[in-house]
């Protein structure tokens, strides 16, 4: 047993051919297992960036859209009632002296074909 452990203890400090493959396939070896470690941490950093920017655009962003989408309602039951006093005989600036927005009750100029 005591020349087999000689033999490898030659085999890896050793010169040559044999010697210098050893030694790289070691250095390659640490050096994976350092940038699997780097890889862990730069993902478990991007994770948690992620985590943050996620919930920081759910928090602020979804008030906005149910806004936005309420604010859509408002303005097709403003049109529905300015339809109908307009059908009435309700002229536009009698509307707009009712408090009804402009939107509601004229289309917008970009929407009209010229």
């Amino acid at each position: 047993k005591d020349t087999h452990r000689q033999t490898m203890a030659k085999t890896k400090s050793g010169g040559g051919l044999k010697g210098f493959l050893t030694r790289a396939g070691a250095s390659f070896y640490a050096g994976g297992q350092k940038l699997t470690d780097i890889g862990y941490k730069f993902g478990a950093f991007g994770a948690r960036v992620g985590f943050i920017v996620t919930t920081t655009a759910i928090v602020t962003l979804m008030p906005l859209i149910f806004e936005i989408g309420r604010e859509s309602q408002t303005l097709e039951a403003e049109k529905s009632q300015a339809k109908d006093l307009r059908s009435q005989g309700f002229s536009d600036r009698q509307l707009e002296q009712m408090g009804f927005m402009v939107s509601a009750i004229r289309p917008p100029s970009v929407a009209m074909n010229n």
